[in-house]
């Protein structure tokens, strides 16, 4: 299992953070580097990458690739093209700066103004994603898609059925999804989360992709790093036990 940090703000916070938990993958908001996927130069993912790389970090992936923007996903044919090239700009930009996940929010259906039906919608979301499937896979980038119902986005995902296209997830959540470790590719997890729950549940699912601690900033660390060092006994005491 591989444990990042996920920043909620700023980048290079995040670098510092990473380094004195000693993690070495972070995610951060697409907003922290720039207002649109495809505003970043070469020479700008570059220096990212240096940045992380300063702290013995990587940056893992973007979250929030369809902020401000989730409800396109089911909008007019135009407006659901504008929401496939934005979620491939992001799939690319990842690539840029050496990130394997791109992550999004889904709105919720029965929130959409017109009249369409949560099912209508849920088909045009996913016709857009499994659009960008292929590009994801080119670039061994992996698209993890969350929402307030999880089971909602569970839905999504097999809908799509696209190896690329997968779930992110609140830890809480694991046991009502109907094949977790098959969907899932992302955790997540907060200082405030039981992590001797957290770390029994994921063994006995047999879960070996990527859990993220979310933090907000500076204020957490002394809470992340109570949090990380109780994960990982309970994490290396189940291993000794297998």
């Amino acid at each position: 299992m591989r444990v990042v940090l996920e920043m909620e703000t700023g980048a290079e916070a995040g670098f510092a953070l990473a380094a004195k938990l000693k993690l070495r993958g972070v995610l951060l908001p697409l907003t922290a580097l720039a207002v649109e996927p495809d505003n970043l130069t070469e020479t700008a993912c570059a220096r990212w990458r240096q940045a992380a790389a300063a702290h013995g970090a990587t940056i893992t992936g973007l979250t929030g690739v369809l902020a401000g923007a989730a409800r396109h996903l089911a909008g007019g044919e135009t407006t659901r093209a504008a929401a496939r090239a934005r979620v491939q700009a992001a799939i690319r930009l990842c690539t840029e700066l050496g990130a394997r996940l791109a992550c999004c929010e889904l709105p919720a259906w029965d929130t959409l103004r017109g009249k369409l039906r949560a099912e209508q919608a849920e088909t045009l979301a996913a016709e857009v994603l499994r659009a960008c499937g292929p590009l994801a896979e080119s670039r061994r980038v992996t698209l993890c898609v969350s929402g307030d119902d999880a089971g909602a986005a569970e839905r999504l995902v097999q809908k799509v059925n696209h190896p690329n296209i997968r779930l992110a997830c609140d830890g809480a959540v694991l046991e009502r999804l109907a094949k977790p470790v098959v969907h899932t590719r992302l955790v997540r997890a907060r200082p405030g989360d039981d992590p001797a729950r957290l770390g029994k549940r994921l063994a006995a699912l047999g879960y070996d992709s990527w859990l993220a601690l979310r933090l907000g900033g500076e204020n957490d660390l002394a809470a992340a790093r109570t949090w990380l060092k109780e994960f990982r006994a309970v994490s290396s005491d189940l291993e000794k036990r297998s």
